[in-house]
């Protein structure tokens, strides 16, 4: 218990920080956007007085003057952004040839200046719509480049989050174990089944029997495939329950294991370390496997929201052939179903076993935006009835949904 309480003190300490940086990083590109809107409003006010100079009836002293104040906040910005472009090679070569270039700048100024009190009108035009315009073009670009060489290092709140997210999915996978060890152990050996689905049963229309007590959605959970693990032996199971009750504990419950042996807890813990390091579909669809397994599942969908946000489509499967997964529709939200049940309440929906077919769980995949998906599994030996089966799946399913693509999330 002292390292379950010291793992979440780290787990926390750990976000802070790293919430503190994202919120750091933020502002920094604030800072940079702000300052390289400066630069670009100098530069559009000096092109602004350069073209007025050639207006007759302009005060050639006045718009001289609104050049200076022009290029006074255009170099203030430019010194603000080398400040901030300490240890940033490339943001400081592209400033090194900003400030050339407006020297040249500041110069073809004098010339247009030098032209127009000449009386030379047409050499001065020439000058601001060739050589002014090309030499401010030069400084915009440069600009451009360092602002986009510091704005890399500063935009890293999309990483710090996710990293959060995975924190937060870890720490309370390790408090879901931490508690389940320290319930009695009992476990019946049996080997393992090699399992495969049929076709028919894919329990798309199967109503829920049981749904699960609403629970406070976690800060963040995630998507997680289990390891193998021994089968627990199959009790008689009573008649189902009624359709559609939510209820915390059947009147009648089946005699199945309810305790998850030190095996499963093992195989579960290697499963989400797994998770957290998937590099690959194929280390995705390993991982998946073993957690079917784990739960003695016949076969795993993991469904997530389509784009429109308003169906679930198959995402991950383990157990069914590939002749009936082309034939899988998209789920509507308003389907009557198991699985579409837990994802709009988004809460862990059960479907009991009968005589011609296998019980089936349906568990919401959230994060703190919502439901983003559900992992549904056919369960075999009426397991679907035992607590500790429910749990192991809700602990797949927290670490599956860190898991889930960022669109769809």
């Amino acid at each position: 218990m002292l390292l379950l309480v010291a793992g979440l003190a780290a787990a926390a300490w750990q976000s802070y920080v790293l919430e503190k940086r994202r919120l750091d990083g933020l502002r920094q590109q604030q800072s940079l956007d702000a300052l390289r809107d400066q630069v670009m409003h100098g530069l559009d006010d000096s092109r602004t007085a350069q073209q007025a100079y050639l207006a007759k009836g302009q005060g050639l002293d006045f718009w001289e003057a609104r050049f200076a104040e022009a290029m006074a906040g255009l170099t203030q910005g430019l010194t603000a952004l080398r400040a901030q472009a300490e240890g940033q090679p490339a943001a400081i070569e592209a400033l090194d040839d900003a400030d050339r270039a407006l020297k040249v700048y500041e110069g073809i100024d004098r010339k247009i200046r030098g032209f127009v009190v000449n009386g030379t009108d047409l050499m001065a035009a020439d000058t601001v719509y060739e050589d002014g315009l090309k030499t401010s073009t030069i400084v915009r670009t440069k600009v451009d480049e360092a602002v986009a060489a510091l704005v890399g290092p500063a935009r890293t709140g999309y990483d710090q989050r996710r990293l959060q997210y995975v924190l937060a999915g870890t720490a309370a996978g390790a408090g879901l174990l931490v508690s389940l060890l320290l319930l009695p152990t009992g476990r019946s050996e049996e080997p393992a089944v090699e399992l495969h689905a049929p076709e028919s049963s894919l329990h798309l229309n199967e109503r829920a029997g049981r749904v699960d007590a609403p629970v406070a959605a976690p800060a963040a959970e995630g998507l997680s495939l289990a390891p193998p693990a021994r089968v627990e032996a199959p009790a008689p199971a009573p008649a189902p329950a009624p359709a559609a009750v939510a209820v915390t504990a059947p009147a009648e419950p089946r005699r199945v294991a309810g305790v998850v042996g030190d095996d499963a807890l093992d195989a579960t813990a290697r499963v989400c370390t797994d998770l957290a390091r998937v590099k690959d579909a194929d280390e995705l669809r390993d991982a998946l496997g073993r957690a079917a397994r784990l739960l003695d599942a016949a076969g795993v969908i993991v469904w997530v929201t389509d784009a429109t946000g308003k169906s679930l489509k198959p995402l991950l499967t383990y157990g069914y052939p590939d002749e009936a997964l082309r034939r899988i529709p998209t789920l509507p939200r308003d389907s009557d179903n198991a699985t579409a049940a837990a994802w709009r309440a988004a809460v862990t929906q059960v479907v009991d076993a009968t005589e011609t077919a296998p019980g089936a769980i349906a568990v919401p995949l959230l994060v703190p935006q919502g439901c983003v998906g559900v992992l549904a599994a056919e369960i075999r030996h009426g397991r679907e009835a035992a607590a500790a089966t429910r749990a192991l799946a809700q602990i797949v399913a927290a670490q599956l949904a860190v898991l889930i693509p960022s669109e769809t999330a």
